[in-house]
């Protein structure tokens, strides 16, 4: 696909997606990154259980600093 040309085209050092929509593996090239989005939602809906949306730190749990 046209895209997936333009994206591959060593024009970007690096393209950096979340896996919140699945790619084709047959669509992967080098410089594609594909990050998980699981401990995000999982720490939102975590805080949505317990009602602590107030003061959200979004990495906290992720151990990003």
């Amino acid at each position: 696909p046209p895209a997936i040309e333009r994206l591959s085209s060593r024009l970007f050092q690096e393209v950096i997606i979340t896996n919140s929509i699945p790619v084709l593996e047959q669509n992967y090239f080098p410089q594609l990154t594909v990050l998980s989005v699981a401990s995000l939602l999982g720490e939102t809906i975590w805080r949505v259980h317990d009602d602590c949306s107030g003061g959200f730190e979004p990495y906290s749990t992720l151990g990003i600093d």
